[in-house]
């Protein structure tokens, strides 16, 4: 990772002190985290949450994050999910590109909309790097900034923004 001396943005509304207090101490174990709340007035979610890791998103982020640490993460994502039943919640997920192009964002959303597939797209978002690295590359345009989201009829991680 060239930006080890960066920081991990957390950003949050309506999240339990608990479920906050898990994420910033894991992520601490990685890099210094930036912790602060989102004012929101209105909102069609209960909850927001926003993490943006100042790396790469590739195999070395895993690596480098730790697999007790990602599963950590996970769970709370699923426990959040668990405890807030039909209510609506987003999660946000921001890297600085991939391994070979860091001048960009990639941006993964995750709403609890997906019903019972929530579990399934935390659980394949470390498995789709190859995949995602050659859709990026294969991009024509220059982007700023490149936005997925999980789609539960196709069941797969999808391109849906390019900034």
């Amino acid at each position: 990772m060239s930006n080890l001396n960066t920081i991990i943005k957390l950003e949050y509304f309506g999240i339990s002190p608990f479920e906050i207090e898990v994420i910033y101490n894991t992520l601490s174990k990685f890099l210094v985290v930036d912790e602060g709340k989102i004012l929101v007035e209105e909102s069609e979610y209960v909850s927001l949450l926003n993490i943006e890791f100042p790396v790469a998103y590739d195999e070395y982020f895993f690596q480098s994050f730790g697999f007790d640490n990602w599963e950590k993460i996970k769970f709370v994502f699923k426990e959040m999910k668990r405890r807030r039943g039909r209510k609506r919640f987003k999660i946000t997920l921001s890297f600085c590109g991939i391994s070979t192009d860091i001048n960009s964002k990639l941006v993964f959303s995750l709403t609890s909309e997906i019903g019972p597939q929530f579990e399934y797209a935390i659980e394949k978002m470390e498995h789709v790097i190859d995949t995602i690295h050659t859709e990026i590359k294969n991009l024509e345009s220059k982007r700023q900034s490149v936005s997925y989201t999980y789609d539960a009829i196709a069941m797969k991680w999808v391109l849906v923004d390019i900034i």
